[in-house]
């Protein structure tokens, strides 16, 4: 009876170890977010408003990430900057990786549904996103 027990909590052990790539659907990354809130090992910072919100553009494996500054008339100031990136897999889980000719840096996705993002820097830098909602003034 004793090594039934034992063979059974080695199996769950193992079955609670074992971690698959998590699948998203990558069409929610494409759009505008605005940053919610920062979790940092300094501590966490709560956004109320933000004046610039992220733009992602993906087309299969890359992409692109801009800042943009919604305007009150409904068109949108946007960097002439942009961030090229990649998407891949690795160690289970998919990477957002920067390349430019001044740095390269990465972000794992950790969690991507169509109203939120997140997002942890190799820092250990949490980045809460949520989905950015244009302000509508009626006339």
């Amino acid at each position: 009876m004793k090594n039934i027990f034992y063979f059974l909590s080695i199996a769950v052990l193992l079955t609670a170890c074992e971690e698959s790539p998590q699948d998203f659907d990558l069409k929610n990354l494409e759009g505008y977010w605005e940053i919610d809130k920062a979790e940092t090992p300094f501590g966490d910072k709560q956004y109320k408003v933000s004046t610039t919100v992220d733009y992602f553009y993906v087309e299969d494996s890359s992409g692109f990430r801009k800042k943009v500054q919604p305007q009150l008339t409904g068109k949108d100031k946007a960097s002439k900057d942009q961030e090229e990136f990649s998407l891949k897999y690795e160690n289970d889980s998919l990477r957002i990786i920067y390349d430019n000719q001044f740095d390269q840096w990465r972000e794992t996705i950790i969690e991507l549904t169509e109203e939120k993002l997140v997002v942890k820097n190799d820092s250990s830098f949490y980045y809460i996103y949520k989905r950015f909602k244009p302000i509508e003034i009626e006339e």
